[in-house]
């Protein structure tokens, strides 16, 4: 009789939580079920194999080496059922399944939660993994098929990947709460001439940087740069602690701080910060379809506030 027709996966869920607690009373109580029932499963399982997978006794309970073999096959078997499972109902257009999103840091203050909440419309028992990461980890894990959708900074060329512009935003002034400058209506590039000037470090950031320099050059404005900093939230904090002066995007807003006052810069471009959705091509999976379009609404949406 073939061993296939005669397991269930109860037995295999059973004979996996006994494993990992080696404890016939505490696995019962995390199935919610009595011990002797439990143990009844078990040794059903045993029997059925053919062999014996844990060694008991009064004091303890321990695999034996055919159940160590066996435990590993065992958690396959689930895995595979669930990723069986998954598939089948997307396929007939259930977005249940699991969408993994990568995102630069600020998605998560500038548009993410919206963007999520729209999803969920369409996809109300999808699980969501998130993972904040730089845009070229993501594209290297996208690559890898561990991201299936991946918020990004533009300009990026990859292959095999559809790249779609969301928004873009512009700057604000980073001042320290008890300067001069903090009270002051009108904040220019001009005011920070001569200033300690909190810059974003070479390669990280340096489209920023660029857009502001290069303003800076055509308006004959010279920034006294004696910072170079990594992040723009290291920015922030050397403002806050009144080191200098600095200027990120504007959605730093989102993230206030008692000692800095955000002034809107309106001199500079304010379209110069770009936000784009990237997936796969080949992506045929309604779940990043729905992603993808909840995106959307949220750029149209934006779009249609700020015209």
């Amino acid at each position: 009789m073939s061993i296939n027709n005669r397991i269930e996966l109860r037995h295999l869920r059973y004979f996996i939580c006994v494993a990992d607690e080696l404890h016939f009373g505490r696995a019962a109580e995390r199935l919610g079920i009595a011990q002797a029932p439990l143990s009844q499963q078990i040794k059903q399982l045993e029997e059925r194999i053919g062999v014996q997978l844990l060694e008991r006794t009064t004091r303890s309970v321990q695999l034996t080496e055919a159940g160590s073999v066996f435990l590993e096959k065992a958690r396959n078997a689930i895995s595979q059922v669930e990723i069986g499972v998954d598939a089948a109902r997307l396929v007939m257009g259930q977005a249940s399944g699991k969408l993994t999103i990568g995102c630069v840091s600020p998605v998560i203050h500038i548009c993410l939660p919206q963007i999520i909440r729209l999803f969920r419309q369409r996809c109300p028992d999808t699980r969501i993994d998130i993972k904040i990461l730089t845009t070229n980890e993501q594209l290297d894990l996208m690559a890898e098929h561990k991201i299936d959708v991946a918020f990004i900074r533009p300009p990026r060329t990859k292959a095999n990947l559809n790249i779609e512009h969301l928004f873009s935003e512009g700057f604000v002034g980073l001042i320290p709460a008890d300067h001069p400058l903090a009270d002051k209506k009108n904040i220019t590039l001009r005011d920070f001439a001569g200033l300690p000037y909190m810059a974003y470090a070479p390669i990280l950031g340096i489209s920023y940087q660029n857009v502001v320099m290069q303003y800076a050059r055509r308006h004959g404005i010279n920034l006294n740069i004696t910072e170079e900093i990594g992040h723009t939230m290291g920015i922030v904090a050397m403002v806050a602690a009144g080191i200098g002066v600095g200027i990120a995007p504007n959605w730093v807003t989102h993230t206030p701080h008692p000692d800095v006052v955000y002034a809107p810069m309106p001199e500079l471009p304010g379209d110069s910060v770009d936000l784009s959705l990237a997936w796969p091509i080949n992506s045929m999976s309604p779940v990043v379809r729905h992603f993808v379009d909840a995106a959307r609404q949220f750029a149209a949406d934006t779009a249609t506030m700020t015209d």
